[in-house]
């Protein structure tokens, strides 16, 4: 059984963390894809656990059920990933209001084209979290 935490002081300092960075983020003058990517994975990661402990916090998983649904949950922040980051990065673009964009159309497209490829990406990171989670309970049982 896995005993999914309740939001706490921890996930409100993890909003607080990546709230600053992306305030941080949206005030440099920056054309840079990477900081975009990693803010919009970041906080899409934190959005969708935040909501499924929210919904599940305090309640016990079965075992049966940890891998499929970290493999699910890795699937979805993957594809929040690409939609955040496009998002973010035409937010900067409306903020920052240049004749020539920072991130042009282009690029933007280009990054919700890669949404397929995000949401394997999360899923196997998903599976990989479960799976060590597992070879954890088992040691521990030894």
């Amino acid at each position: 059984m896995l005993r999914l935490p309740r939001p706490g002081r921890r996930a409100r300092l993890a909003g607080l963390g990546t709230g600053a960075a992306l305030l941080l983020w949206l005030s440099v003058e920056d054309n840079h894809v990477w900081p975009a990517a990693l803010l919009g994975a970041a906080l899409a990661v934190l959005l969708v656990t935040l909501t499924r402990l929210h919904h599940l916090g305090g309640r016990d998983l079965p075992a049966r059920r940890v891998v499929p649904g970290a493999a699910l949950l890795g699937v979805a922040a993957g594809l929040a990933a690409s939609i955040t980051a496009a998002g973010l990065m035409l937010f900067k673009n409306a903020m920052h209001a240049h004749l020539f964009p920072d991130y042009p159309p282009g690029l933007l497209l280009a990054i919700l084209e890669r949404a397929p490829v995000w949401a394997v990406a999360g899923g196997l990171a998903g599976l990989g979290l479960a799976f060590g989670w597992l070879w954890w309970q088992q040691r521990q049982q030894k």
